[in-house]
């Protein structure tokens, strides 16, 4: 993409860029840099072969178990390798699996803590998929920053690559990633990835004991973008969520919810955390959402963080989603 389109694009501010935390502004000409989160307590992937990948999707539109607090699931996902992880809670071993379209990479709560059923926690990398994927050898920024907490607070929990391998709000068929990003034509409006994500929820619920809500969903950049803009108008009355979304969000993209949000009940006690820099070029977009999703009554929390650009430092994005796990769940 040209820099004149990539330019265009960047003023609508509507694409996102790559979870790396401390990335360049991509409109001041330079391309982000590599992530660089990778840094301490990153075992390599172990890599160990367990077997063939099992593609447990579901049909999307299978409603959540009501009535029952929750979905009895059992036999898990099966691995196509496993691997280990070092995490402020020790090593930790944490498997990929396959479910349709969407890769992932999962680690189970620690048993006997607490009884069944546990909870579930969901992220969405940003552009590039770097903290899911791994730098030099590295392990997944999102499993050593999320795992140690979910493993002893109760929570499955599951980082998932985007269809297209790169980005969330991308149609599945675009697959040429790269540092400059997409062009607008290329976001996802028909909800395939939408679609994906609940397909990956109903596999999930079938594989373990899962509550029925809130689902703890996290995302950075594009992976909140998703999550506000496609995810949530189409089927935020079937999940209710507690969402933590780092440096992105946007308003529907259909321009309205497809079910009645401001019914309280339909709601199911969904909440919202945006935590986003002052001088990030998708400030406009963030607030908008914000103010979007406040007017339709669902309880908004914010944090803005002063000289911050996109996804960048002085705040963590990814360790940002466990803060909020954390103080939505300590009740």
């Amino acid at each position: 993409m040209s820099r004149f389109v990539l330019a265009a694009v960047l003023a609508l501010g509507l694409s996102a860029c790559s979870d790396d935390p401390d990335e360049v502004i991509p409109d001041s000409g330079t391309n982000p840099t590599a992530d660089a989160g990778t840094d301490a307590g990153t075992n390599t992937d172990a890599g160990t072969d367990a077997g063939t990948d099992v593609d447990a999707g579901t049909d999307a539109g299978t409603d959540v178990d009501a009535g029952t607090g929750s979905s009895h699931g059992s036999g898990k996902l099966a691995c196509s390798k496993t691997g280990t992880v070092s995490t402020d809670a020790g090593t930790l071993t944490y498997c990929v699996a396959q479910v349709g379209a969407t890769e992932v990479k999962y680690i189970e709560p620690k048993q006997g803590i607490a009884p069944a059923p546990m909870r579930l926690a969901i992220y969405l990398h940003g552009d590039g998929a770097a903290t899911y994927t791994g730098t030099n050898g590295g392990s997944p920024r999102s499993l050593f920053t999320h795992g140690g907490w979910t493993y002893g607070h109760n929570t499955l929990y599951v980082t998932a690559l985007a269809p297209n391998k790169c980005a969330w709000w991308v149609k599945p068929e675009y697959t040429t990633c790269s540092p400059d990003g997409a062009p607008l034509t290329e976001r996802d409006l028909e909800g395939k990835n939408a679609a994906e994500l609940v397909s990956l929820i109903e596999a999930l619920r079938k594989g373990w004991d899962i509550q029925d809500g809130p689902i703890l969903f996290g995302g950075s950049s594009g992976g909140s973008i998703q999550l506000t803009a496609s995810f949530l108008p189409r089927y935020g009355d079937r999940y209710p969520g507690i969402y933590a979304l780092s440096c992105g969000g946007e308003k529907p993209w259909s321009g309205s919810m497809n079910w009645d949000a401001s019914n309280a009940a339909l709601r199911g006690g969904t909440k919202f955390w945006f935590t986003y820099g002052d001088q990030d070029y998708l400030l406009q977009d963030i607030q908008a959402a914000e103010a979007y999703l406040g007017g339709l009554g669902f309880p908004v929390n914010d944090k803005v963080i002063a000289g911050a650009a996109h996804c960048a430092q002085p705040f963590d994005q990814v360790g940002r989603v466990t803060e909020v796990w954390n103080e939505a769940t300590a009740q």
